[in-house]
């Protein structure tokens, strides 16, 4: 059954069974849903075009993982569309990769074993340094609860402001640039840094029930804050995380990462491959290689691989993926 779905519905089903963390992205642009009579949660999508897309894992048990799937595709033949399914994890991927569609890599995500943290080695002692030079550099660190002043919503506001403005890719990305920090704020943790009490960064994370862990989403900052700024509030929201009895914390999929993750599948199709040989060419629009750096330096345990799963063929392959391909470089549809 597919029905229209609301900001508070998606929500609610998020808190229970959110474990990928492309799936909050996906709160702010899903408008309607499968969901199924025997079944808690669904799986939320946005039509564009002659394209379903559906982003981020189901928000459902795993069990009803299949269920899901095929009552969306079903709908979508039914409405003369296809589906596509990105990111995705590879527990989904391989749910999801039936007849007629195939997963395709996307990139990897590291994640960040709390218990062991900060990690041992020069990982750990670089995160260290940094927190010491940014706090002599005078910045100072803390955990912001809600209900927030209109003053520090303001704070908030322009930091995203001149992030925008400052981010240095070359191509406006609106799904993956797409900043909405105090959107569904009685669920996330906020953490700031300051130098003399201006503010200077911000890190916005949501919660990853399923997985008894958090996603580092926003880690906004200025280009006029201490170099190590980042680096330090990331160490801090870790620490309080990992206080709170969080088992795991991560700050994102790395597109196109060149580490591979511990779930990877063992083929790598002609797509994958075709995306690589890219990546020098898309690295300088959009900077992989530092986002994988910056995001390593944590000290991540493992790294598991994310995936899109669009329709086998070349032409409806091609399809999909040039209706997706507008949705990252133009605002979403309303």
């Amino acid at each position: 059954m597919v029905r229209q779905t609301e900001g508070s519905t998606l929500l609610g089903w998020h808190t229970r069974f959110a474990r990928n963390p492309c799936s909050m992205v996906g709160l702010h642009f899903m408008p309607q849903a499968v969901c199924l009579p025997d079944s808690p949660g669904g799986l939320g999508f946005i039509r564009q075009g002659k394209l379903l897309l559906a982003t981020g894992d189901p928000l459902a048990p795993a069990r009803h993982w299949p269920d899901l799937v095929r009552a969306l595709l079903s709908h979508a033949r039914y409405s003369g569309s296809q589906v596509c399914f990105a990111p995705v994890t590879a527990d989904f991927a391989r749910v999801a990769a039936g007849p007629g569609m195939q997963a395709v890599r996307l990139g990897s995500t590291p994640y960040i074993h709390l218990q062991d943290w900060p990690a041992p080695g020069r990982a750990g002692a670089d995160v260290r340094h940094a927190r010491r030079r940014a706090l002599r550099e005078g910045l100072t660190l803390e955990r912001v609860h809600p209900p927030f002043t209109p003053e520090w919503r303001r704070e908030v506001e322009q930091l995203s402001r001149c992030w925008q403005d400052q981010h240095r890719a070359g191509l406006r990305l609106h799904w993956v640039c797409s900043l909405r920090p105090l959107e569904f704020a009685p669920i996330k943790r906020y953490f700031a840094a300051r130098v003399q009490g201006r503010l200077v960064a911000i890190i916005a994370a949501s919660p990853l029930p399923a997985r008894d862990g958090w996603y580092l989403e926003d880690v906004i900052r200025t280009l006029e804050a201490p170099t190590y700024a980042g680096t330090a509030l990331v160490s801090y929201a870790l620490e309080v995380l990992k206080f709170e009895g969080a088992k795991v914390a991560t700050l994102g999929s790395v597109p196109l990462a060149l580490e591979r993750g511990w779930d990877s599948f063992e083929e790598r199709t002609s797509l994958e491959r075709l995306f690589y040989r890219l990546r020098p060419t898309l690295s300088r629009l959009y900077g992989f290689d530092g986002l994988e750096r910056f995001k390593r330096g944590f000290g991540p345990a493992h790294w598991e691989d994310e995936f899109m799963v669009v329709p086998k063929g070349t032409l409806s392959t091609a399809r999909a993926l040039l209706t997706l391909t507008r949705c990252l470089l133009r605002p979403w549809s309303e």
